[in-house]
């Protein structure tokens, strides 16, 4: 939405090594010592008892898979600290910690960890801690360093000698556009060489920067940029560094979290499928969308209504995205004299935004007739009343083109209570001239505010009235924040604490929008905005937080709108003060930055380390991302229906979930969920029927592997309605919290 982030092993380490072996599926020939061990330790217990375990029952053991968490270990020989790095991959859902060289030395034989060389550790190893590295990459292990360095020499990458210096460069695989540094960097140069694929590169000299290779069965990427900044953020230098590591060095997240909403503007002439619209939203966990319900046209009600049910069908809620006192251009051709008037006596046309005069009793009836028949009409959800609000320059009375409302009719109501007409706060030779007649200013800012407030309390009030056909209906109720710049209540008429005010009357879910003015500003403010309105939010009651992902004024650095690390530090700090994530918008977003979205996600659900035998404790619930063909799953010793071929879902508390080989009494075609657009409380399967229980805000879209012959719910049939064609099979449920029984 647009409104103008070998000595004994220390115990940490050892905590974390175990974690790691528990990452891929284990077959008996490559079992780690330690899993050996443990299944000795086992077999001690039960000879104890005289009951060994069956080969069969040791290799389903040996062959089970958990969830991981992947883990990177950052040397340090020096001492010192790598905040930036640490932070930037803590993000993407890495755990990072630092060792020294002793400690590497200890837990060099595990390969599925990442090592971290930065360059002032790598220009301190010594020929034994060297060899050893390049031995442990050569074995498979995946390198990230950067500077000169005798290793960085040892894989191939050589310096010339030279230093250089530059302000921006080109890493094509993820940007079209250069990426700007914050200002002059020097860096050293290295000859290029064959062997190594280019990933980023100096558009000057053509001299690489970042570069990817290959050491026996391991891979690397090194940079000539460091790794950790002198000042600012990682983000600022290497925007692209997680992807970068996933695609070359194929190390990944696979806990991933689906709280995510999307605005979709489709446009008043839409010409995209809406099912491949709804394909691609799937795919990034969305499991919201705001689609933007501005359009008149046939072309758009038909883009509409087949984006609703193709949505539906994936398992996505759709909410209609409303932008008064914009109700759409064609309304606004419609109705020339309820057209908005700003102070200079111009059609207020603001941006994208055809403003109407709401304030006009007959044209507020109008607008309140058309939402009421606009929410009835069509399949949604729910409905997002978004930033309701005026128009207002910086300097306000300086710029009577950018202020709204100055329709006649609200120069009439103003003039009744005040006895000023407000047209006059614009003309500096008045003596009401806003600049210097503060009682008037403020009377203006005061009336603009109530006038929101009410129109606010108008429209809540109208949904209301159409739960009475649509009980299920939910409300979003987006306001524009005016904590990070305190000038949005005197510019946009908004009080944020006037309008939550009116969840005691209404119970609506509450969207928070930082303004434009703070874009360029740092993700720190998104956690003083969560935790100021965490507190002002009823019990309950649901907080999002919209990031504007789109072009900044002045522009943003490296790119225009947040990309790569930039987006993922502010969907890190957003997602720990939220319960459900916004993200605008749809045509704005790259799929490169989306597909790590869900798993940054998941990393802010994650309670401490992944525990022995796939114990994980979620504040809520997650998604392990997993191939799940062939195999049983598990959830807390008992076998578990909630899993598609790719995913698992793993319900909020603390559970042990892992997969092993399909069980004997399963098959492809046994009944499944295979997502679920709320929270699952319970689930099991009982020979061919499955039962679960949810609970849901709103409607409850359960897809299936299959179309089930019998749905019931709460022990009642034909609540459900099933939605499916040759892709989908998806059941809506009532909201609430219900059990249903499938078979």
């Amino acid at each position: 939405m647009l409104v103008h982030k070998i000595p004994r092993r220390p115990r940490i380490l050892s905590s974390l090594l175990r974690n790691l072996r528990n990452t891929k599926t284990l077959v008996a020939g490559i079992i780690p010592r330690m899993r050996r061990v443990h299944w000795l330790s086992i077999s001690l217990i039960f000879c104890l008892s005289q009951t060994l375990p069956s080969a069969k029952g040791r290799e389903a053991a040996a062959t089970a898979s958990y969830p991981r968490i992947p883990q990177a270990l950052l040397l340090s020989l020096t001492g010192k600290h790598y905040p930036g790095i640490t932070r930037a991959l803590s993000s993407v859902g890495f755990r990072v910690q630092e060792v020294s060289g002793k400690t590497y030395l200890s837990s060099h034989g595990d390969r599925d960890l990442l090592l971290i060389v930065p360059e002032s550790e790598g220009q301190q190893l010594d020929p034994p801690l060297l060899q050893t590295i390049l031995h442990d990459v050569e074995a498979g292990m995946p390198l990230l360093l950067d500077g000169a360095t005798p290793l960085a020499s040892e894989l191939g990458v050589n310096a010339t000698g030279t230093r250089a210096e530059m302000t921006k460069y080109r890493w094509d695989r993820y940007a079209e556009d250069p990426l700007r540094l914050p200002g002059r960097l020097a860096y050293t140069r290295f000859k290029e060489n064959s062997a190594l694929q280019v990933l980023a590169f100096d558009p000057k000299s053509r001299a690489p920067l970042v570069v990817s290779g290959a050491r026996g069965r391991g891979r690397f990427i090194h940079s000539a940029i460091p790794l950790e900044p002198q000042a600012g953020m990682v983000f600022e230098y290497l925007p692209f560094l997680a992807q970068a590591i996933v695609d070359e060095l194929r190390v990944a997240p696979t806990l991933a979290a689906d709280n995510l909403c999307v605005y979709v503007d489709a446009g008043g002439e839409p010409r995209m499928d809406p099912a491949v619209v709804a394909a691609q939203l799937k795919s990034w966990s969305v499991r919201e969308v705001h689609l933007g319900a501005f359009y008149e046209s046939e072309l758009f009600q038909d883009f509409a209504r087949r984006f609703i049910e193709a949505a539906h069908r994936e398992g996505i809620a759709v909410y209609a995205w409303l932008e008064y006192p914009m109700v759409s251009e064609e309304f606004w051709k419609r109705h020339p004299k309820w057209r908005e008037v700003t102070a200079n006596g111009q059609p207020a046309i603001m941006d994208w935004r055809y403003h109407m005069a709401l304030e006009d009793p007959d044209c507020l009836r109008a607008v309140v007739d058309q939402t009421r028949r606009l929410v009835l009409d069509y399949d949604w959800d729910g409905v997002d009343f978004a930033e309701l609000y005026f128009e207002g320059a910086p300097g306000i009375f300086k710029d009577p083109e950018d202020f709204t409302p100055m329709h006649p009719v609200f120069r009439k109501m103003f003039q009744e209570r005040y006895g000023v007409d407000p047209i006059e706060l614009f003309d500096p030779e008045s003596p009401h001239y806003g600049l210097a007649n503060q009682k008037l200013r403020s009377a203006l800012r005061e009336y603009r505010i109530e006038l929101i407030t009410r129109l606010t309390e108008t429209f809540l009030s109208t949904l209301s009235d159409c739960r009475a056909e649509k009980p299920y209906l939910r409300t979003t109720l987006t306001i524009v924040d005016a904590l990070s710049d305190p000038s949005v209540k005197e510019r946009f008429g908004v009080d944020p604490d006037r309008l939550l005010a009116l969840q005691m009357k209404f119970g609506f879910a509450v969207e928070i929008e930082d303004p434009y003015t703070v874009w360029n500003s740092g993700a720190d403010r998104y956690r003083m905005i969560g935790e100021y309105y965490r507190a002002r939010v009823q019990p309950g009651a649901l907080l999002s937080i919209d990031i504007n992902v789109t072009d900044r004024m002045p522009p943003g650095r490296p790119l225009d709108k947040p990309r790569g690390l930039e987006l993922y530090e502010l969907v890190s700090t957003v997602a720990a003060h939220v319960d459900l994530l916004t993200l605008y918008g749809f045509s704005t977003l790259s799929p490169d930055d989306m597909r790590l979205v869900p798993f940054v996600l998941g990393a802010r659900q994650i309670v401490g380390e992944i525990g022995d035998g796939g114990a994980v404790e979620a504040r809520r619930q997650l998604l392990w991302r997993t191939d799940t063909r062939g195999r049983t799953v598990y959830l807390d010793g008992r076998e578990w229906p909630c899993f598609s071929d790719s995913q698992v879902l793993i319900p909020a508390g603390t559970h042990r979930v892992l997969t092993r080989p399909q069980a004997e009494n399963t098959g492809p075609e046994a009944l499944r969920i295979e997502s679920i657009n709320s929270a699952i409380l319970t689930a099991e399967r009982t020979g061919p029927r499955v039962t679960f229980t949810y609970e849901a805000r709103g409607r409850c879209y359960v897809t299936l592997n299959r179309q089930p012959t019998t749905v019931l719910c709460d022990g009642a049939p034909g609540v459900a309605k099933a939605l499916s064609d040759a892709q989908h099979v998806c059941l809506v449920l009532p909201q609430g919290k219900h059990t249903v029984e499938l078979e």
